[in-house]
Parts: structure tokens; C-alpha cells; sequence
């Protein structure tokens, strides 16, 4: 059996809240399978973009490990630096939000391109136009966000988060902007990709639709 991808144990977070700590996530623990497909479901509130972002290093957990395993070695993220953690992050780790999150002031080519340029990859335009045209966008390259339809922003922002070639993708909520025909449209070009790549995906989502094709399901949220 492989190694796991990720392993997270006994991980917690609070907030302060006034003069008040508020717990969010408690003892959580999970592993994630190179190539699986891993969901986080709850409730509004219930933690699950803090559980993303604890995952990529974005933030920092009160207790906890959350260890990566890519390149051929272990990433106790608890344990890194910031910026070896941004390091580590921008090489290893694809993003897929909401939002976009494209630069306005870059075509839909340079978006792409932009982030294997930071990572010193050879020929970053010619994988950035060939990341859009997989995803059906040959002929848009040149296009700035502004101009594109949501369902193409979106396929902009999963070419972007492949362009690298990373060890999984995390995606927040990536059909929560578009309409329920093209984010079901986007989301399953995204799978087809990862299946063909045997890329992980780590899914946060409400969408019980989308959640439920998943290899694995990790619902928080405490009781009420």
C-alpha cells in the first residue's frame, strides 16, 4: 500500500471572541491517498474553510499535526517556517476558490503562466497555453477575466492551479459562484483531469451533489 499523501492528526483550532476562545475544530484527523478524492463537509460556520487553509499552511493550528508527504520527503507544516511554507505551498499545492481569484490586469494566458514562472519552470507559457486549451479554451488566451464568462474564469483559475503539475488540489466551494449547469459542467472537467493526472483533490462544499461522489467524506461541525 502507498504512503499516504497527507496525514493530519489531532489537529484543533480556536478563535478569540472578545475575552473568549472559541473552538472551531477539535481532534480532527483524516489521511488522503495519492489520487483520492477527499471532501469536507458542515454547516455554515462548522470549519471547514479553516480546515482548508490549516492544510495548505495558511494558518496555524493551536494543537496538532499535519504532515505532507511529496518530493520524496515529510512536510510537518506545524514545524516550518513561513517561508518555507509559502515554498512548499506555491510548488506543491494547486488552489481552486470560489471567487477566481484571477489577476484583472493579466490575460488569461499570463495568469496561467504566472505561477509556473515563480516556480522557475522551463517554458511556462507554452504549458500555461497548453493548461487552457485542455479545458476548452483555445482561442481565449489573450482575454483578460473581465471579459470572460464565469464558467471560463473558473476553468482559467483550475488551469492556473495545474499548470505546476501539483501532488493534490484544494478546492473551497469551486462551483459556488457559477449556476448549477456550468458549475456541474467545471467540476467535472476538473475530475476528468485529476483522474487522467492522478492528482488528489481535497473538496470543501456544502453541495451534497458534489460531495457525494468522493472516495472519502470528512463532515465537521458539532452537534447542536
Amino acid at each position: 500500500m502507498a504512503a499516504a499523501l497527507l496525514e493530519v492528526e489531532g489537529v484543533a483550532r480556536a478563535f478569540a471572541q472578545g475575552d473568549q476562545r472559541i473552538p472551531v475544530l477539535e481532534n480532527v484527523s483524516l489521511t488522503l491517498a495519492p489520487g483520492e478524492r477527499l471532501t469536507i463537509t458542515g454547516r455554515s460556520g462548522s470549519g471547514k474553510s479553516t480546515l482548508l487553509n490549516l492544510l495548505a499552511g495558511l494558518d496555524h493550528p493551536d494543537a496538532g499535526r499535519i504532515i505532507w508527504r511529496v518530493a520524496g520527503r515529510d512536510w510537518n507544516l506545524v514545524g516550518l517556517d513561513e517561508t518555507t511554507r509559502t515554498a512548499f505551498r506555491r510548488r506543491h499545492l494547486g488552489f481552486v476558490f470560489q471567487f477566481f481569484n484571477l489577476v484583472p490586469t493579466l490575460t488569461a494566458l499570463e495568469n496561467v503562466a504566472l505561477l509556473a514562472e515563480l516556480n522557475g519552470l522551463d517554458d511556462p507559457f507554452g504549458r500555461a497555453r497548453w493548461r487552457l486549451a485542455r479545458l476548452g479554451l483555445t482561442g481565449r488566451e489573450a482575454a483578460f477575466p473581465e471579459t470572460l464568462s464565469g464558467g471560463e474564469q473558473q476553468r482559467v483559475a483550475i488551469a492556473r492551479a495545474l499548470v505546476h503539475e501539483p501532488a493534490v488540489v484544494l478546492a473551497d466551494e469551486p462551483t459556488g459562484n457559477l449556476d448549477r449547469e456550468t458549475g456541474d459542467a467545471v467540476f467535472a472537467e476538473l475530475l476528468e483531469v485529476l483522474a487522467e493526472e492522478d492528482r488528489a483533490l481535497v473538496l470543501v462544499t456544502h453541495d451534497r451533489e458534489l460531495a457525494a461522489g468522493g472516495d472519502a467524506e470528512l463532515a465537521l461541525g458539532r452537534s447542536p
